[in-house]
């Protein structure tokens, strides 16, 4: 608890004082085991120029000395990594709240692992048999996710699962709910959004997204295990603003130590690098003040990294959700054990 209060402390801090990003996302490789219906990202030529394990550990502790609080690894996938469990164990030794995204191919086998060193595992599953199997292009994906969720929770370690929605899964939410019933954990759902390398046929039309979120705001009697919050709901279903406050919450960094604006639909400009510069500069750079300037307002993205942080942000929800802890990518303020 102490340590939670701690991070919570930053949060804070960021939030009422210093306007500078708590959260560092990192996408440590462009690798992936999968091959999914509604991404083309595993067709292009892979990025072999990752940072090496120096690089990031040097990217670690500048953002511990910044007050950075969490550290969210993702992919590709990110257990096709060879030295992730290093980069992790890092990172703990840094204090931060650590959390990763895995598709689950490889998650069996890693369970434990993860348990010790990770605080919250997000597994991406998006159907609840094995046609997911399909929409993931790869045979055994299912069963494997499942295992590996089993095996972790057993393991002592903190899940969730996240499901992307879209036109090959929209009618799924309720088997979903009740799939994380079933295995005891909490579930998040997105919205497939259309960037650089998503199949755009496969995005749900406005009036689909609103049928299917509808559908998810009726589970809420599952309140226990959908993360999803009514304000996250109510801005895809009825198409509510929010003012975007991703560049005050968290940074993206590639595999490469490139510095994005990755989930933005207004921009793509880079924002820095960190082969070239430090994160102290990045943070305090023009083109970071430009992007924090260009996304005061803004309400075009509907994925629920950015609207769920942006609406918890905000100084009118700040207070109003804080005593809740229900905000699913803010977790580091609550406990996910059952």
């Amino acid at each position: 608890m102490k340590r939670y209060l701690g991070i919570a402390l930053k949060y804070m801090l960021s939030r009422f004082w210093t306007h500078k990003p708590v959260i560092l996302t990192h996408s440590v490789t462009s690798r992936c085991n999968c091959r999914c219906k509604m991404c083309n990202l595993w067709m292009k030529p892979l990025n072999n120029n990752e940072m090496n394990k120096s690089e990031v550990f040097r990217m670690l502790d500048e953002a511990k000395d910044l007050n950075f609080a969490a550290y969210l690894v993702w992919g590709g996938e990110p257990l096709m990594r060879p030295d992730v469990f290093e980069i992790l164990q890092h990172a703990r030794k840094n204090d931060f709240y650590t959390s990763l995204i895995t598709n689950g191919i490889l998650l069996p086998e890693n369970a434990e692992r993860l348990a010790e060193l990770v605080d919250l595992t997000f597994v991406s599953l998006d159907h609840y048999s094995e046609y997911h199997d399909v929409m993931r292009g790869q045979k055994g994906t299912f069963k494997k996710a499942v295992k590996g969720i089993i095996k972790l929770r057993n393991a002592g370690g903190r899940v969730a699962i996240n499901c992307v929605l879209s036109k090959m899964n929209q009618d799924s939410a309720m088997k979903m709910v009740e799939l994380a019933c079933l295995l005891g954990v909490k579930i998040a759902f997105d919205q497939m959004e259309v960037f650089a390398g998503y199949n755009e046929e496969l995005a749900l039309t406005t009036d689909e997204k609103t049928g299917a979120f509808q559908k998810i705001q009726e589970t809420k009697s599952y309140e226990r295990y959908v993360l999803n919050s009514s304000e996250y709901l109510q801005h895809i279903i009825n198409h509510t603003k929010y003012s975007c406050a991703q560049p005050s919450i968290y940074l993206v960094v590639t595999e490469d130590g490139k510095v994005t604006p990755f989930w933005c639909q207004k921009t793509n400009s880079p924002l820095g690098d960190l082969r070239k510069q430090s994160l102290g500069e990045i943070l305090n750079s023009k083109p970071l003040k430009q992007f924090t300037e260009l996304s005061k307002g803004c309400s075009l993205c509907g994925n629920s990294v950015t609207v769920e942080t942006s609406i918890y942000y905000s100084a009118r929800r700040f207070f109003t959700n804080f005593y809740k802890w229900n905000n699913p990518y803010l977790k580091f303020l609550a406990d996910f054990a059952f």
